[in-house]
């Protein structure tokens, strides 16, 4: 009785105990799944959601864009980026070359920067401007608090200037008290007058491409004022290291310019001063014996259309193109020394194995990249570059075509040397941005022996790679370009007009130099 007692009695105990887990364990999965879907894969439904409505957007927004191209009379290349994602590459077509060109002497690409800078989210924006305006505010609410000027170490002066160092003039905002000389002293003047381009390392130049524009503007103020073209030049490395004066003598002699008077005119990215030069009388309004000029802006059109200096530009530069003036500056005036001819020589040997091979080329500019971190903006990324992948496709036969590309990130260049190694052709040595390389390009074992190149060297090598990546662009046959001032200083130097392409929004077009002059019959 015992035994069947103890079974009547447990066996219902145990499946109730087995009901009740096996209810429990149901719940448990059902609580499961809801949590997961309500929570966890709503953000993600939704960004999936978002993006299906943005990409149907964007698909609209390149039918307008193509319809608007086509309105021109541009036939670009198809944009892989707006194409949609689901569709086999095989069945993307690419349209022809443009036939209604752009003239890239038109281009103003500091402006289509500005534009694209000022098209990003707001938030991005004013985060930049806290951070920037951060250390302004603290030194005045530490002047409101001391009752006094904080003390600024001298290096930090430049370039936002305290009310000693910033004087101010109609058409342009800034002058460094350093060449700020407004009595002559020299007793035996002689009468001559200079203009001179400055770039020394305690001011902002920009990038290469923007001090040869610089250069430029001096040198064509010296045509229509007849004052002396020099050039003072040291940063990141001595210009006299890399080139030579050639017909013109555009270096400073030692106390060429003792007792007399100057003054300094900083305008980078200063559109204001460039259309001031549109109207003013410039050795009227600027007597100084040396005036020293630092700028990334060429004043051609604005000197063309001054009253005071016109018609001496029309009789100094004879019609001559913007783009040609500005390579007979480069390519008359200024010599490469054996330095940088030794750095680029190979590379054309190379390139032109034949009287049959030709060479393309593309300038691939990033902007912010690993290469250089501390670029100010990004101005293209892997998905914005697509097209260059199927341009180059184009010219990928070895025994037709060699390939050179220049760009400021380095491990795009690697990656274009490991996918196209049978046609690629390169300059080897380290990529830099002559206005940033002090700071993000340390050098290496300093705390080596007198065996390791020094710094000054060092910073020497990268500007010669900077020159000889531009002169291979130079002598391109086919040129593809990314806005840049380096490339299209590039472009001016090649002088042609022949295959000179612009990548900008995921589409290729067709660009012009300047309008071919028509032969009379």
């Amino acid at each position: 009785m015992g035994k069947t007692a103890f079974g009547f009695c447990c066996v219902p105990r145990v499946g109730v105990l087995v009901v009740a887990i096996f209810g429990i364990c149901i719940c448990s999965i059902g609580l499961s799944v809801f949590y997961v879907h309500t929570v966890q894969l709503s953000p993600y439904l939704d960004i999936i959601h978002t993006a299906g409505k943005e990409l149907n957007q964007h698909q609209n927004r390149a039918i307008a864009l193509d319809d608007t191209s086509g309105k021109r009379g541009i036939h670009s290349h198809r944009l892989t980026q707006h194409s949609n994602p689901l569709r086999d590459l095989e069945d993307r077509k690419s349209g022809d070359d443009a036939q209604n060109t752009e003239s890239l002497s038109n281009i103003d690409i500091a402006l289509h920067i500005e534009e694209k800078k000022n098209n990003e989210q707001s938030n991005t924006i004013k985060e930049k401007e806290k951070r920037r305006e951060y250390p302004v505010k603290k030194v005045l609410q530490d002047e409101n608090k001391s009752g006094g000027v904080k003390k600024v170490k001298e290096e930090d002066k430049w370039p936002i200037h305290n009310k000693d160092q910033k004087i101010k003039h109609k058409g342009y905002h800034s002058i460094n008290p350093l060449y700020e000389k407004p009595v002559r002293t020299r007793k035996n003047w002689n009468g001559e007058k200079y203009i001179v381009y400055l770039c020394h390392s305690n001011i902002s130049c920009a990038g290469w491409g923007d001090r040869q524009h610089g250069i430029f503007s001096a040198y064509l103020i010296s045509l229509v004022t007849n004052r002396t073209f020099k050039v003072d030049f040291n940063s990141p490395c001595p210009l006299t290291k890399l080139y030579h004066p050639r017909i013109a003598n555009w270096k400073i002699e030692p106390a060429e310019f003792d007792g007399l008077s100057s003054t300094h005119l900083y305008a980078i990215n200063d559109r204001e001063f460039r259309e001031f030069m549109k109207k003013v009388d410039f050795n009227q309004y600027f007597p100084q014996d040396v005036i020293y000029l630092t700028t990334n802006y060429d004043y051609y059109y604005s000197l063309k259309a001054n009253p005071y200096h016109k018609d001496l530009f029309h009789k100094k530069v004879r019609n001559r193109p913007r783009p040609i003036l500005f390579a007979d500056l480069w390519q008359s005036i200024f010599k490469m020394n054996k330095r940088v001819l030794r750095r680029f020589t190979p590379v054309l040997d190379k390139a032109h194995k034949s009287s049959k091979h030709k060479l393309v080329c593309a300038h691939i500019r990033f902007g912010r990249n690993p290469s250089i971190p501390n670029d100010g903006d990004i101005r293209n990324t892997l998905s914005s570059i697509k097209p260059f992948w199927e341009f180059v496709k184009k010219y990928s036969d070895p025994n037709k075509y060699r390939l050179f590309v220049a760009s400021d990130w380095e491990g795009f260049r690697a990656k274009v040397n490991a996918l196209y190694k049978n046609i690629v052709v390169s300059i080897e040595g380290q990529v830099i941005h002559i206005d940033k390389v002090s700071i993000t390009q340390p050098l290496e074992n300093k705390s080596c022996n007198n065996s390791c190149i020094s710094e000054s060297e060092n910073l020497c090598n990268g500007l010669e790679m900077v020159i000889a990546d531009q002169h291979v662009l130079s002598q391109c046959d086919i040129l593809l370009l990314t806005y840049s001032v380096f490339g299209k200083s590039a472009a001016y130097l090649r002088r042609s007009n022949k295959d000179l392409y612009l990548m900008d929004n995921g589409q290729i077009r067709s660009l012009t130099l300047f309008k071919e002059r028509r032969s009379k019959h």
